[in-house]
């Protein structure tokens, strides 16, 4: 009996990766349909969304392996990545970078969406110069208009950041709503600053509970002759409690998992998958109302392979996928450490650039696009 010579050279060893690689392969496809697959009726396959830069990195490793072994197996790993194109140019921007892209055109827009963390270090409390530091900060990147989830802001003093905010916009146009607290002194919110008029402003409840950070506010601006909405967005965040990352600490240093916390932390990703679908369908149920061109930005807590970011994407520009250059990062706590901060815009808009400002203040770095809003879109009167 002739024995295949290509069968011969697999000894023990590549069995063991042959078979890994199938298990990944596998795994990377089904990640796939994180963006198309809506939590709320199959929830497992946001894990595997959620999973997708590893499960990448992991096919990527094994289509190395197989490279070096000259083996026919390398097909396999390669055709699962090329698959899935779509969702690695969505993670992946494949461009030299545009940060520093500023056209000088009238109709240009210069936006940025910050989650400020309660204007304070990621992990500590607030200290005046983390404050200053981030207010320079915004300053340096002179937007048009920002949106500011986690805004923090007391009636007088050093921490009056609404009044800082002002002076940097050099203009009185903002909206704040205290959707966490206000007692008076001091309160937190969402918050839009602008350089041009206000003429309008408004909230979309995406959650009922009272002190809810995770909410969507909107302002009308009025730039020279033309109009655009500016929806500030905070989606549903997972809600991890500090024993919960001291444990999402331990299994990435030590490996040791127990099932209880890893239920735990299971089931709060669950929830939170499935109610960022309710609110991303809210949102985009209250742009498709609205009478101008439209610009979507904030903190939206999820990964680009996932459903939410998808829903929200559709019929719009997603800035970094215009613009964007490598592996964006925009969290840079704990978990997950990936790409949860958006900008888009409705088709009235060019997207120009795209920028994330990696300087370690809050939990979430800065992003700033360049827009250009076409002429020949609505009209102020």
């Amino acid at each position: 009996m002739r024995v295949n010579k290509k069968e011969k050279r697999l000894n023990f060893f590549d069995k063991l990766i042959l078979g890994l690689s199938i298990m990944l392969g596998l795994a990377l496809l089904i990640s796939y349909f994180s963006p198309v697959t809506d939590p709320r009726k199959s929830w497992i396959i946001a894990f595997f969304g959620l999973a997708y830069p590893p499960l990448l990195l992991a096919n990527c490793l094994v289509l190395v392996y197989w490279v070096l072994r000259g083996s026919k197996y390398i097909l396999f790993p390669l055709i699962c990545i090329i698959i899935g194109w779509g969702v690695l140019r969505d993670n992946i921007g494949f461009r030299k970078s545009t940060a520093y892209t500023t056209p000088n055109q009238p109709n240009a827009l210069r936006v940025m969406t910050y989650n400020a963390h309660n204007f304070k270090r990621y992990g500590e409390k607030n200290d005046s110069l983390t404050k200053h530091e981030m207010l320079a900060l915004i300053d340096d990147q002179r937007p048009d208009v920002i949106g500011i989830e986690e805004f923090y802001s007391r009636r007088r003093g050093q921490y009056a950041i609404k009044d800082s905010m002002k002076k940097i916009m050099k203009s009185d146009a903002y909206y704040f709503n205290p959707f966490s607290f206000d007692n008076g002194t001091e309160a937190m919110g969402m918050a839009i600053f602008s350089k041009f008029p206000i003429t309008n402003k408004g909230f979309v409840i995406l959650s009922a509970n009272n002190g809810s950070s995770n909410q969507c506010i909107f302002v009308d601006v009025k730039k020279a002759n033309q109009m655009f909405r500016f929806y500030a967005v905070h989606l549903q965040s997972i809600g991890f409690d500090p024993e919960d990352y001291n444990y999402l600490s331990k299994v990435s240093k030590q490996g040791e998992a127990d099932l209880s916390s890893s239920k735990r932390i299971g089931s709060k990703l669950k929830r939170a998958f499935e109610k960022r679908s309710e609110q991303v369908a809210k949102v985009k149920a209250h742009a498709a109302t609205c009478p101008y061109p439209y610009i979507i930005a904030g903190d939206f807590n999820d990964t680009p392979s996932s459903y939410a970011v998808n829903q929200m994407s559709k019929g719009m520009s997603n800035a970094f996928r215009k613009k964007g250059s490598g592996f964006a990062r925009t969290y840079n706590g704990s978990f997950p450490n990936y790409q949860i901060d958006y900008i888009m815009a409705s088709p009235a808009f060019d997207v120009m650039s795209y920028h994330i400002i990696q300087k370690k203040l809050s939990d979430h770095y800065p992003v700033c696009s360049t827009l250009l809003l076409k002429s020949g879109g609505n009209q102020a009167e």
